[in-house]
């Protein structure tokens, strides 16, 4: 039995209004209010700092990796034609990073000057002591005071700055001018991107607990020296 014209329009009218009620449901999330930093469920400073050595070790390891075939190539090449090879015995793998896999040390067993010294650099782990610049924003998010409309938003954070902008996701100077911010809704979620004049880089996703009592911010920080971000996660508590 074919299904009436007119129940058709209805039911499909039904799921648009449906559709739309939850987009705008999602895109409605307001983030107004005072949080308070939930310190024992958050990641700190030293936290991050480790996760971005972890990264940093990763990155090498794969660098040199991806080298190795490279320089076997060369020293067959070097050895097929006679050449003895000593210009490249610093430039194994690492020599750049520190020296961690063995660089410095290829063919040279039989030097017995300064010997020794080379094996003392090769066991330091410059990664293991290596710092790294940390989002400003950690330093001012003990308590956030936030306001959102429609268009808009703007975050006092607790040193005084304001982090504002436009939910259009065009980016535009705040800060104080420090950086440039853009700021949309997606998915009931807010995300703000923060470049720093520097070159650093911090997107953050905001969510809010059903019971709008928890508000969880996740950050992923990039810095020049890292070729991926590195992602942490502040958690905070509603005083509304």
């Amino acid at each position: 039995m074919p299904v009436p014209r007119s129940f058709r329009a209805a039911w499909l009218g039904t799921a648009l209004l449906l559709i739309a009620g939850a987009a705008l449901a999602a895109q409605s999330t307001d983030f107004s209010g005072a949080w308070r930093l939930d310190d024992r469920n958050s990641d700190n400073a030293d936290g991050l700092t480790q996760a971005m050595r972890v990264e940093a070790r990763k990155e090498l390891a794969a660098h040199q990796q991806q080298s190795a075939p490279a320089s076997s190539s060369s020293s067959a090449a070097a050895a097929g034609t006679g050449h003895t090879g000593g210009h490249h015995g610093g430039g194994g793998m690492g020599g750049g990073h520190g020296g961690g896999m063995g660089g410095g040390g290829h063919g040279r067993h039989g030097d017995n000057s300064g010997g020794s010294k080379p094996a003392d650099n090769g066991d330091k782990d410059p990664i293991a002591t290596a710092t790294y610049p940390m989002p400003p924003i950690l330093q001012a998010d003990s308590v956030l005071l936030v306001q959102q409309d429609d268009k808009t938003f703007q975050v006092h954070l607790s040193n005084g700055d304001q982090l504002s902008g436009k939910l259009d996701g065009v980016a535009r100077q705040s800060l104080n001018g420090n950086a440039m911010v853009r700021g949309q809704l997606m998915g009931g979620q807010l995300v703000v991107t923060i470049r720093y004049a520097d070159g650093t880089q911090l997107e953050q996703t905001w969510a809010i607990s059903a019971d709008g009592q928890q508000m969880v911010v996740s950050g992923a920080w990039k810095v020049p020296t890292l070729e991926q971000p590195v992602g942490y996660r502040r958690t905070y508590i509603g005083l509304h």
